[in-house]
Formats: C-alpha cells, sequence, structure tokens
C-alpha cells in the first residue's frame, strides 16, 4: 500500500472521529434539559387585576401575571379612565406582582383594567371600578 494513501486515510479517519465525537456531545447537551418543553407554545400572558386603593385624590393599582407560557413579560400596567379621561400607566416592577401609582385625579368614577405583554401578545384583566371624592 502506498504510504501517502496510508496517511491521507489515517487523517480522514481521526477527522471523522472528531466529528462524530462532537456531534454526540452536542446531541447528549441538548438532550439533558430538565424541562421537556418540546410540545408547548408560547401564548399571550394571563393577567388578574387585584385592587385599587384610593387615597384622596391618588390610586394605587395591583395586578398580577398569573401565566405567560415560553414568552418574558415585556411590559405590563393599566389601563384606566373616566367618561373624560382614557389613559395608561406603565409598571416599573419586574416581577409577577406589579402595581402603579396615579395620583393628582379628579373627583369622579374611574375603571381600571391591568394588562401584560409578551412576545405573543397583550392581554388584559377584568375590569374593577373606584371612585376618587
Amino acid at each position: 500500500m502506498n504510504r501517502s494513501i496510508y496517511n491521507y486515510s489515517k487523517t480522514f479517519r481521526m477527522k471523522l472521529t472528531r466529528i462524530l465525537l462532537l456531534a454526540s456531545i452536542t446531541w447528549w447537551l441538548a438532550a439533558c434539559s430538565p424541562d421537556d418543553r418540546s410540545d408547548e407554545q408560547p401564548f399571550p400572558p394571563t393577567v388578574e387585576t387585584l385592587s385599587s386603593i384610593v387615597q384622596g385624590d391618588a390610586v394605587t393599582l395591583q395586578g398580577h401575571i398569573t401565566a405567560s407560557p415560553n414568552s418574558s413579560i415585556t411590559r405590563r400596567g393599566f389601563r384606566y379612565g373616566s367618561e373624560n379621561l382614557q389613559n395608561n400607566a406603565e409598571s416599573t416592577d419586574s416581577t409577577e406582582v406589579f402595581a402603579a401609582t396615579i395620583d393628582s385625579l379628579e373627583p369622579g368614577n374611574y375603571h381600571v383594567t391591568a394588562y401584560a405583554t409578551n412576545g405573543m401578545g397583550t392581554s388584559y384583566g377584568d375590569t374593577l371600578t373606584f371612585v376618587i371624592e
């Protein structure tokens, strides 16, 4: 057998062995995830409007994100308003339970709905009402 052909064959086998080893390690690492979420699809979040606590001409609003399957929350806050006013108050919290305070409200009846947005869309909680006297 020609020596150059033998060296080429040996080099080829070594490269092939390395490629197969690398592919096996990659497959093993990918297969070792602690949670099997291969059959889950991302959905918009599920949100609850928890409370509206009035203090003089201000109100503290609370909401709760109960689920956001396979998609991170990008925004959370509240839509509130009265007959003459429609507005948003975005929360700076980054937890499941979030809050916002709105002050300098005029006397009257108001409504509020919590919302949350992830990569799949925006969802809204139930609507609560509160009164500023």
